[in-house]
């Protein structure tokens, strides 16, 4: 934290976000100690937001009856699914039993801001299962539901590859989301964003920040930080992050030394900023605005995006207040609408 103190131009933290793997191996008293000094080093805001991710198998009474203790105010809980079976297919080491407990002791010890990551569209998934799975964590504050993301590496990905199971296909796919979706409105959660729930002002002030744009610092291997200008990535062998690390004395040694061995980086262009723009807000309800898009890209960019609006078709999006927000039908294929509104490099 001392070395990376002025990334953000000494800009106050809106939130402190301890994920990134398996944070709640540690100590609550080791985790308070990392909360003390980055509220020192970034200077954070009154009410900062504190999330800790966990995973159930982790958060036994007394390890959350001495989380509550700490400075951490919400929880961000890896639950995928309340089935074991489905469980032992995604490789997850708890069991429904410790998913459901820990959500009660979350309860009993007063941790209302909590967040529950759900995985749906994985074979074997059955839609009677799925909205069991959503069922259970109905009166959660906040929702993260994604559709499962194969990994080359994962023992399901080489099943699938040799037929032992088989990959929804896109219509199921699409149901399971539309299960999600109705759920969330009965239930009185806001779809504020693609894959993310939550009741009202309940929002997760970490993601928000990061799809409207704002800079944000990443704290050891494999994490990532944007300071508006560039992009950087840390490198993900931590042996040698820990290597190199202990060879940076100051600030100034992290960024003369660093590029290369202890990070990557990558400069932003103006057609690269106003992509990432795109990319992110339609993501969101609060969509694209395109008065911002002027004021900040400038005339050109707003008059070709006005014109690559067109080219949509009117089911997949509204125009509110010069804002381009997408419908549901229209995050479905959030990702084609973006790419057709991208600019080229030459432009």
């Amino acid at each position: 934290m001392d070395l990376r103190f002025d990334y953000l131009n000494y800009r106050q933290a809106d939130t402190l976000y301890i994920g990134g793997g398996t944070p709640s191996v540690l100590s609550p008293q080791t985790i308070e100690q990392i909360i003390t000094h980055a509220l020192k080093v970034f200077g954070c805001k009154p009410n900062v937001e504190i999330t800790l991710e966990a995973n159930p198998n982790n958060l036994n009474e007394e390890y959350i009856k001495q989380l509550a203790d700490t400075s951490v105010n919400r929880l961000s809980i890896g639950i995928q699914s309340f089935s074991d079976d489905n469980l032992l297919l995604l490789g997850r080491v708890h069991t429904g039993k410790q998913a459901e407990t820990c959500l009660e002791l979350a309860d009993k010890y007063r941790f209302s801001n909590l967040s529950v990551d759900l995985m749906y569209a994985y074979p074997q998934l059955t839609n009677e299962q799925w909205i069991k799975n959503l069922e259970k964590v109905k009166q959660v504050a906040h929702l993260s539901c994604y559709s499962l993301s194969l990994d080359p590496s994962s023992k399901l990905y080489r099943q699938i590859q040799t037929k032992k199971y088989q990959m929804p296909d896109e219509d199921q796919t699409i149901e399971q989301y539309r299960l999600l979706t109705e759920f969330a409105k009965t239930n009185h959660f806001l779809h504020y964003e693609i894959s993310n729930f939550c009741k009202p002002n309940r929002f997760s002030g970490h993601n928000s920040d990061c799809w409207k744009g704002e800079p944000y610092i990443g704290l050891g291997t494999a994490a990532h930080s944007f300071n508006d200008v560039s992009r950087q990535w840390n490198i993900p062998n931590i042996h040698a992050y820990i290597q190199q690390m202990n060879t940076i004395d100051s600030p100034k040694e992290w960024h003369e030394k660093g590029l290369h061995t202890l990070f990557e980086q990558e400069i932003r262009t103006k057609t690269m900023q106003v992509n990432e723009y795109i990319m992110t807000s339609l993501r969101t309800m609060w969509g694209c605005d395109l008065q911002y898009i002027r004021d900040r890209f400038g005339t050109m960019f707003f008059d070709v995006l006005h014109h690559k609006i067109k080219t949509i078709r009117s089911e997949y999006y509204l125009i509110e207040n010069n804002k381009l927000i997408l419908t549901e039908n229209g995050y479905l294929l959030a990702d084609r609408i973006a790419s057709d509104l991208f600019f080229d490099e030459t432009a």
